[in-house]
């Protein structure tokens, strides 16, 4: 009887850690709250699309219908936006309070995420605009919402805390007198140090956050390097070993890569110089075509030299939704996850990608992104959008499919070759058994 293959301990010791992260209750609620975000964000950069791209001074569609058309059009994009991308610190705030809440098994999660709301609008300026409630607003909202959370059932658990009604009273009311002795300190308190951080330092939460951590956070995570350890290789990596990386790296880095298209996008509207060339978009426009991978080379690459019918079949089947870069089918269906030929092709196509589309801006020769688009948006349709409406981004795309279809044909091949060698060796294990 033959003893199971152990697994290595390094990519054992690796797993676990990256198990535990991904189960981590603050990272899953961070995830979980842009997951639900994502239908807003969407809807946000479809609109800034047609108001700024499709309705730009001077565009084929807007000469082509009457200027009181295109104005109100313009007006009903833009009271959109405001309803999804330019509230997105308050969606988050809530969101995040209120899955923490209930992964810890709180009761009644939405009074967590009401008092976090609460709590947020205390730190506000004194003069509100979509400023500090958009995306400018992500790290006190995510702060907030951890912070205030954590605050809110630590102190619920204290008996003294609450009071004791009696009779038959309704349990909204029951509840709600539970926590108003743990309302008024928390709100109190935050209200205090809202106080403390401006009598000190002369700035608001807002700022001063903005300024010791958001600031800083955007400036490493927009740089290549460290674009690449996460998106490049990490991802990648996570993936190959089946382990999904929204619970692992999405959660730490998105924040800032999504104040980063933000800030791009203000730019743009407002004419002046676009700061940052790697954005949240720019990991899918570039490196997720097709999928995780760009897995979409992987296919063209097997209907190009593949004779295997099994592995041609796998390729049709994950055409489809390959198109909305969505790649399961082939991730496991080919496999690619714990496959030694397939780790080199799929661990690096994305990094070598990066790198071009990193050098292809950086040089002018296309445009750096300044919409929101989501990663399941198709190729070429993502890169006219991203990069307002700039065809030259659609080429670099197709330059990027070219080169992962030329990463992927060598491994292609010696897949074909394995299974020629596995057959000839089946062969033979036939013929000494009949001998």
């Amino acid at each position: 009887m033959k003893n199971e293959k152990k697994q290595n301990p390094i990519i054992e010791k690796v797993m676990r850690i990256t198990e535990k992260l991904s189960a981590e209750v603050h990272l899953r609620a961070v995830r979980d709250a842009f997951l639900l975000t994502i239908p807003f964000l969407v809807l946000s950069g479809f609109m800034t699309f047609i108001a700024y791209v499709l309705l730009a001074e001077d565009s084929i569609v807007y000469n082509a219908i009457p200027g009181n058309v295109s104005a109100a059009i313009i007006s009903i994009c833009s009271k959109t936006i405001n309803g999804g991308q330019n509230i997105l610190a308050l969606l988050m705030v809530l969101l995040v309070s209120y899955n923490l809440a209930k992964y810890k098994k709180y009761h009644n999660p939405l009074m967590a995420a009401l008092i976090s709301l609460g709590a947020l609008f205390i730190m506000m300026p004194d003069t509100l605009s979509y400023t500090p409630i958009g995306t400018n607003g992500m790290f006190v909202s995510l702060i907030t919402a951890l912070l205030v959370t954590e605050a809110f059932l630590a102190l619920s658990k204290q008996d003294k805390l609450k009071l004791k009604i009696s009779g038959n009273v309704p349990p909204a009311i029951t509840e709600s007198f539970n926590s108003m002795f743990v309302i008024i300190i928390i709100e109190l308190l935050v209200a205090v140090l809202a106080f403390a951080c401006n009598a000190i330092s002369g700035m608001g939460v807002h700022d001063m956050i903005n300024a010791v951590l958001q600031k800083p956070l955007v400036g490493v995570a927009t740089t290549l390097p460290a674009f690449l350890c996460y998106f490049g290789f990490g991802q990648c990596l996570c993936y190959f070993f089946g382990i999904h990386p929204a619970g692992v790296i999405n959660p730490i880095v998105e924040p800032a890569l999504l104040v980063a298209i933000n800030e791009n996008n203000e730019a743009w509207l407002a004419g002046k110089e676009i700061p940052h060339i790697i954005t949240l978009p720019f990991r899918d426009v570039y490196g997720t075509l097709g999928g995780i991978a760009c897995t979409l080379g992987l296919l063209i690459a097997i209907f190009l030299v593949s004779k295997r019918s099994d592995v041609r079949s796998i390729a049709k089947l994950s055409l489809p939704v390959s198109v909305f870069n969505i790649n399961e089918p082939v991730l496991f269906g080919l496999p690619i996850v714990f496959n030694p030929i397939m780790f080199v092709p799929f661990c690096f196509t994305t990094t070598i990608i990066y790198i071009v589309a990193y050098v292809a801006t950086a040089l002018g020769l296309v445009s750096r992104l300044v919409v929101y688009t989501t990663w399941s948006t198709p190729i070429f349709l993502s890169g006219y959008m991203a990069s307002g409406g700039d065809f030259r981004n659609v080429i670099l795309q197709v330059i990027c499919l070219g080169i992962a279809v030329l990463t992927y044909l060598p491994f292609v091949k010696l897949l074909d070759r394995q299974q020629i060698t596995s057959v000839q060796d089946d062969e033979l294990t036939e013929e000494d058994l009949s001998f």
